[in-house]
Formats: structure tokens, C-alpha cells, sequence
């Protein structure tokens, strides 16, 4: 079995809460009221379709959604410290399956050091991911995909939006999407990524399955978190 590749954010960690505050937060220090008032974590759906840095330009130019997101980011990453857990709890489990096994990786739009606090909550540092890629490190999100594609043999990238199910496809790897996390099933369904799971449980399956004959004892690749 070789590498599968994670989204953080709607994958592993449920952060729709904080992500809906942070919107609306953003829209109101940067009175950016063409933007739509979101009225809850249900309405999300609606500005997360298609490639992420071009979601709100039905609404407003290109480089106001660059702004508005990167000010996103800057906000729920502060806000983190707040979350209960870190990560989905029916995934612990086969998260730490994986990393003694064929090894995992995280590729995420959030901040490094957000992410990796947030996992360090529910796993031990045995099963971390072997790779942890951010918007920190340079490089498009498919650019990082192809490069673990490359160098660890990855196969798979595990998302919850149309957009990274394009990112998986660009990159030369097999798109899996979950319909709990941002986007909506419509969205997905159009993506058309290769399966569609509903639930965490429905993922936490689907890794133990893919582990089921993985070779025992097989070399995981060097960690670099």
C-alpha cells in the first residue's frame, strides 16, 4: 500500500465552526458587505465551490478574495487554541494504523503550526503524519501533491471540496471527497471525484480497508513535520 494524502480542515479536524465566526468576522473588519451574511456552519457551502481563491468573485474581484482569505487564515489560525479536539475522533485510530504502517501525509491551506498543535492534541508523535505541508511551505497545493506523488509514491488525496478534488487530479492521484466537511454534495458530485464518503466513519473504513494487506512491517517514509 503506498502513501495516502489528507486535507486537514473538513478531512481530519471538523472546524466549521471557527471557520464560519472567522468569515464572518473578516467580512466585518474588512466591510466587505457584497459578501454574503452567512447565517451558520450550514451556509458554508455557498463560498466554498470550485477553487478556493476564485469562491467569492461572484461577489467581489480576485485579488479582494486573495485579501479576504489570506485575512481568513490569519483569523481562525488564532483561533484555534479555542477548539475542543484536534482531530475527528472515529480517525484517530487509523490515522495511527497508518503512520506505523505505509506512512500518511497533510496537505492543508491552514498554517503549519496551527495544524500540527491541533493533531498533536489526539495522536501520539509515533503517529503523526510523516509529511505535514502547509501554506507556509511554497508551492500550489497540486505542485505539493505531485511532488509526494514523486518522491513517496503517493496514490491518494483525501478532500472535502470540488477544489481538491482537481488539486488530486492535476497532481496524477486518485481524488477521494467527503460530503461532512465544507462544500457541498452538489459541488462534489460535480467534481467527480473517484469515491464520495458521508461520514468519519464512512473515512475511518475506508483507511482500514486500504490497510488490510498492507505488508507487516513494511519501511514507512522518514518523517518530516
Amino acid at each position: 500500500m503506498a502513501m495516502l494524502v489528507f486535507d486537514f480542515d473538513g478531512v481530519l479536524h471538523d472546524s466549521r465552526e471557527r471557520a464560519w465566526r472567522c468569515y464572518q468576522d473578516a467580512r466585518t473588519q474588512m466591510e466587505l458587505w457584497a459578501l454574503p451574511d452567512l447565517a451558520g456552519t450550514g451556509d458554508l457551502p455557498l463560498v466554498y465551490q470550485g477553487v478556493l481563491s476564485e469562491s467569492l468573485t461572484r461577489w467581489v474581484g480576485f485579488e479582494v478574495a486573495e485579501r479576504f482569505w489570506q485575512r481568513h487564515a490569519e483569523l481562525t489560525a488564532r483561533a484555534a487554541a479555542d477548539e475542543p479536539r484536534g482531530v475527528i475522533p472515529e480517525l484517530v485510530g487509523p490515522l495511527a494504523a497508518l503512520a506505523a504502517g505505509p506512512g500518511y501525509a497533510v496537505v492543508t491551506g491552514s498554517h503549519h503550526a496551527t495544524v500540527r498543535a491541533l493533531l498533536a492534541r489526539d495522536l501520539s508523535e509515533e503517529a503523526m503524519p510523516q509529511i505535514l505541508l502547509s501554506r507556509d511551505e511554497p508551492g500550489g497545493k497540486s505542485d505539493k501533491l505531485c511532488d509526494l506523488r514523486t518522491r513517496y509514491g503517493a496514490t491518494v488525496y483525501v478532500g472535502d471540496t470540488g477544489s481538491d478534488v482537481r488539486h488530486a487530479r492535476a497532481a496524477g492521484l486518485a481524488p477521494v471527497a467527503v460530503a461532512y466537511g465544507y462544500a457541498s454534495r452538489e459541488d462534489l458530485t460535480a467534481a467527480g471525484p473517484d469515491q464520495l464518503l458521508d461520514t468519519p466513519a464512512d473515512l475511518a473504513a475506508w483507511c482500514r480497508t486500504r490497510l488490510t494487506g498492507h505488508r507487516a512491517g513494511a519501511p514507512a517514509p522518514s518523517r518530516a513535520t
